[in-house]
């Protein structure tokens, strides 16, 4: 090849127009957000990177995945969480699932994004033990991330 840092430098240009930027949000993925919502949601995860340390498969990337509502409902059923309305988790995945509509008001933001990092936190299933860790979260995020969504 004539110029293979040329070949380089475009294979970087087509990923990086394809990528939302700063994907990578440290040892998470936030998939489909605004630059709002990403950094928004870069900050909440940052400040539960205490929480989730030393949990199972912590090596492994936790991903946020934000999807048209109608899109999330048919996630919805597809993992069984019938239970759910805007947001839910699959442990195993490493993966949180947000409707979009969840970003119309941050008090529903910030308890959905807390309470499903509280899932991970904890590695439960329980409603009620997610909620501890979150309510500790929600505080922290209320001081730290709040001028991120402004």
């Amino acid at each position: 090849m004539k110029h293979p840092h040329a070949l380089v430098f475009l294979i970087c240009l087509i990923v990086s127009g394809f990528l939302p930027s700063a994907l990578w949000a440290g040892d998470s993925v936030i998939i489909g957000a605004t630059q709002q919502q990403e950094r928004f949601l870069t900050c909440v995860l940052h400040i539960s990177d205490d929480d989730l340390r030393g949990t199972p498969n912590s090596n492994d990337r936790l991903t946020v995945v934000i999807l048209e509502h109608q899109e999330f409902l048919e996630m919805r059923e597809a993992f069984h969480a019938h239970k759910t309305k805007l947001a839910f988790s699959s442990l195993q995945a490493r993966r949180i699932y947000l409707s979009a509509r969840m970003f119309t008001d941050f008090e529903s933001l910030l308890r959905c994004i807390t309470h499903e990092l509280g899932h991970f936190a904890t590695q439960s299933v329980y409603e009620d033990h997610a909620e501890r860790t979150a309510d500790r979260l929600r505080q922290r995020a209320r001081q730290t991330c709040g001028s991120a969504v402004q």
